[in-house]
């Protein structure tokens, strides 16, 4: 499965890479799309070159929900490990997104 990854800038080694850190492993990451990285800030990774800059906060709960999904594909996933990683999911009444109702609006008339 390829995904980005949330990783945070360990050091800086020149204007198109920085030392990033994953939590499991550290890589040198082309940044010419993102521009000059700052130690400590965020970035989403794909296949070695960053895509976006993140907040902490963002990336942070995208590295959580990478884990549950680890564990979920392991069979070890706790069903309280799942509802901490995808709270934002579990907690939603189920309601449409304004442009779907207006779609559906259009389809009654």
């Amino acid at each position: 499965m390829c995904i980005a990854i949330p990783m945070k800038v360990v050091s800086v080694s020149d204007n198109f890479s920085a030392v990033c850190d994953s939590g499991e492993k550290t890589e040198t990451v082309n940044t010419e799309l993102t521009g000059l990285a700052t130690p400590g800030e965020w970035l989403l990774v794909f296949q070695g070159a960053s895509q976006r800059r993140m907040t902490e906060d963002e990336a942070l709960k995208m590295r959580t929900a990478l884990v549950a999904l680890s564990d979920v594909m392991s069979g070890t996933a706790t069903q309280s490990q799942l509802d901490d990683a995808f709270a934002d999911i579990t907690a939603h009444t189920g309601e449409l997104p304004d442009f779907l109702k207006a779609q559906v609006k259009v389809n009654k008339q």
